[in-house]
């Protein structure tokens, strides 16, 4: 089952609102469009780039990986606890948001916000649901909640760890996923990658 609710999904969704609401709707136009650009890094089931559940959570170590780009560490709030993420971009155009496990020593998760950084799986930020996931073979999706509410995540096909941010119109119950034929045309907004299990 789809659990986003644990804690540490928790602080990844309030992650995902600082970073999602900070695009502007220009983006979603020109994604895909940009995946034709050659890809800064590759995001796999193991990572994206160099970057992996071994990676240590250090500003330093993330922008030596990153050179040319602008790496900053942020402090983002949830519930009245702040916690710091590593934010990389291009100019002002966000493409990671780097999520710290619970200790802050290693990447809990990674959210990709622009195809500077490819995906392995093919699928383009900006790509409908449609495009993605064939009729009767979705992966487990759930509604956003809180700060993701009328969002659906899910997870991309055949896999464990990368979820896929899904936004759209719908006037259903808040807090429900949307019908399969509703949720065709919705776009991807962003990738979410997190360590596979051991």
């Amino acid at each position: 089952m789809l659990n986003l609710r644990a804690k540490g999904w928790g602080v990844l969704a309030i992650a995902t609102l600082f970073t999602v609401v900070g695009c502007d709707d220009r983006q979603s136009d020109t994604s895909v469009a940009q995946s034709s650009v050659k890809p800064v890094e590759m995001l796999s089931v193991d990572g994206i780039g160099p970057i992996n559940g071994s990676t240590a959570f250090n500003l330093h170590d993330i922008t030596m990986v990153f050179q040319g780009f602008n790496v900053a560490q942020r402090t983002n709030y949830t519930e009245g606890e702040e916690y710091p993420v590593i934010m990389v971009s291009k100019e002002l155009k966000p493409l990671l948001t780097i999520n710290p496990d619970a200790k802050q020593a290693k990447v809990f998760s990674v959210m990709v916000h622009d195809n500077l950084i490819g995906n392995g799986l093919g699928h383009a930020i900006g790509s409908t649901f449609a495009d993605i996931y064939t009729y009767g073979a979705t992966e487990e999706c759930a509604a956003g909640s809180e700060e993701l509410s009328g969002k659906v995540l899910c997870y991309a096909p055949k896999t464990g760890n990368i979820l896929y941010l899904f936004g759209g119109t719908w006037n259903g119950p808040d807090g429900s996923v949307p019908p399969k034929d509703v949720l065709a045309n919705w776009q991807m907004e962003a990738i979410i990658w997190k360590p596979p299990a051991k």
